[in-house]
């Protein structure tokens, strides 16, 4: 009895992290290609865009958040509200996912 209770303990602070939320996934924007990434991360899903012809610039976030907007859209969602964008090497990344 005492093993099943420590088990049940362990069990509820420590859940496995979840599969794949997506994976790269292409998306066309106003005759654009983008490439949008959602994944899990121990704090919650991250979406991650990048654009396929050329990679994008610190100041392209509103770009960005566009093409994440038309991923989520996709899936019957929106970018996650207190989605804020953060530029890495190249790409967007949005913690919070679609809302």
């Amino acid at each position: 009895m005492a093993l099943g209770l420590l088990s049940a303990c362990v069990g509820a602070g420590s859940r496995p992290m979840p599969l794949a939320e997506s994976g790269p996934v292409a998306v066309e924007l106003a005759g654009k290609s983008y490439i949008a990434d959602l994944q899990p991360s121990e704090a919650g899903a991250t979406l991650a865009v990048t654009r396929d012809a050329v990679a994008f610039g610190y100041d392209e976030g509103a770009e960005a958040k566009r093409a994440a907007a038309a991923f989520c859209a996709t899936r019957g969602g929106r970018v996650h509200p207190a989605a804020y964008g953060h530029f890495v090497a190249g790409s967007w990344v949005f913690k919070g996912g679609c809302a």
